[in-house]
């Protein structure tokens, strides 16, 4: 099998990711599905040790911190996340203490490559083709496949540890069709709200579905007070205690470069002061203390990880598109902040570590999110806006009427394509010394395969 060939088969399953608008549909999201393909593989989860991170913000990040400090203590990790950025190979890889990371790549040096993408297709095909035929199930979502794939790829290389991010919420997404040693719960916000609910209460009830068995270490996040409520009640029918960030393991963010910033976070086990955290915004130094909690939970079931690999896996973390600075002149910052609470965060962030910088924001949004949240927390900081759409099927297309309320005042471009929204930002941002591309992912990627090429216009 040649690597388009294994593109056109991903491409040959439903890919719920494209559709322009999430609806609620039982037969999308089964459980008991996902299960049969896993048998039909031969249940490769079951012999993995595996962490599950849930949550509305900051979930991506929390398991690439985990992922990276568990490499740096010698465990060989897979690490599978979603969406991508550049290349669906970016969502499965295999971290260990031979990996480098290279900033530079569109695709993480030590993701899936095309040939182990090929063979493990090639091998899988056939339970994969044996589960299509019983109708029964319904069809098999491209989601579906690859979460397979993934733990199969993971078993057949032997990970010692697997970090899993849920897709969409959490108790009917595809990676709850495992059984997970810990499991996180990252701050609730809304989002997906014809799916999960309109509700942070509704919306934790999704994510709650993670914690299904007292044997599981649970990490929760500061979370608005009903969310806490229900996580609390999940954890008491399970008779769990969890960790509660915030409480039991508290964070201080100390100083704040292009560089890095410094934290300190105050475990159950061990303080870890003075901590160079190579991902920016106060937001991330939150993600960072949620996974000092997973791997404090870890050590209390005997798992051996030093301190030394707490602060190496910490400061050498990368998560491209997440407040990422990508040129200096102008400056130019890729976030994915899709929602309004992430919109919040990455200005009060933009405040904190460019202060009186004139922003120009070139803003792409999905029809399904708060297009008047996003806007309103942006408007803080912006001078002038353009707005553009990503080559994407939920892309959403502005109207003049939106943005004189939205943006009242403000200069105001549209160009239907990113590159020329990136362009026009770019060079209109030499003199207002700031470039923000947020919106969601599909504009951050984008925007950021156009910057890597290295195009005339950027800095």
């Amino acid at each position: 099998m040649t690597f388009p060939e294994a593109q056109r088969y991903l491409d040959s399953f439903i890919n719920l990711e494209l559709q322009p608008i999430l609806k609620k549909d039982a037969s999308s999201f089964n459980l008991d599905r996902m299960r049969r393909l896993l048998a039909f593989l031969g249940d490769p989860h079951k012999n993995l040790q595996i962490i599950h991170v849930a949550g509305s913000k900051g979930k991506g990040s929390t398991c690439a911190l985990t992922a990276g400090i568990l490499s740096k203590a010698g465990y060989k990790t897979g690490l599978y996340t979603s969406p991508h950025l550049s290349d669906c190979r970016e969502r499965i890889r295999i971290m260990d203490t031979a990996g480098s990371h290279n900033k530079t790549s569109d695709v993480f040096p030590d993701a899936m490559s095309e040939n182990d993408l090929c063979a493990v297709i090639h091998e899988a095909k056939p339970g994969i083709e044996a589960m299509r035929l019983e109708r029964k199930w319904g069809r098999l979502s491209f989601f579906e496949v690859y979460t397979a794939l993934a733990l199969y790829y993971f078993h057949k290389k032997r990970a010692d540890w697997v970090v899993l991010e849920t897709g969409l919420g959490g108790r009917l997404d595809a990676t709850n069709a495992v059984s997970s040693i810990v499991c996180a719960l990252t701050p609730i916000s809304l989002e997906h709200t014809a799916v999960l609910g309109d509700t942070a209460a509704q919306i934790a009830r999704e994510k709650a579905g993670i914690i299904k068995s007292p044997r599981q270490k649970v990490v929760i996040a500061p979370q608005p007070q009903e969310a806490r409520d229900v996580f609390r009640r999940r954890c008491a029918r399970y008779s769990i205690r969890p960790l509660w960030v915030g409480e039991d393991i508290r964070w201080e963010s100390a100083a704040q470069t292009l560089e890095y910033q410094t934290i300190h976070i105050h475990g159950t086990r061990e303080d870890y002061p003075d901590l160079k955290l190579s991902l920016l915004g106060k937001y991330q130094a939150l993600n960072a203390a949620v996974a000092v909690g997973i791997v404090e939970s870890l050590q209390d079931l005997g798992c051996r990880i030093p301190s030394r690999a707490v602060y190496d896996g910490l400061k050498e973390a990368f998560w491209p598109g997440r407040l990422e600075v990508m040129g200096t002149d102008p400056v130019v910052v890729l976030d994915g902040a899709h929602n309004q609470a992430s919109a919040f965060h990455l200005v009060e962030s933009l405040r904190e570590i460019f202060p009186e910088r004139d922003v120009t924001l070139v803003l792409g949004v999905c029809q399904d999110k708060d297009r008047e949240g996003i806007c309103r927390e942006l408007n803080k900081i912006t001078q002038t806006v353009v707005t553009t759409m990503a080559d994407h099927p939920r892309a959403y297309q502005f109207s003049e009427g939106e943005l004189d309320i939205f943006f009242p005042g403000k200069s105001r471009v549209f160009t239907s394509r990113v590159g020329q929204a990136v362009e026009y930002a770019c060079r209109s941002g030499k003199e207002t010394s700031l470039v923000l591309i947020t919106g969601s992912f599909f504009v951050v990627s984008e925007a950021r395969r156009i910057l890597s090429a290295c195009t005339p216009f950027q800095a």
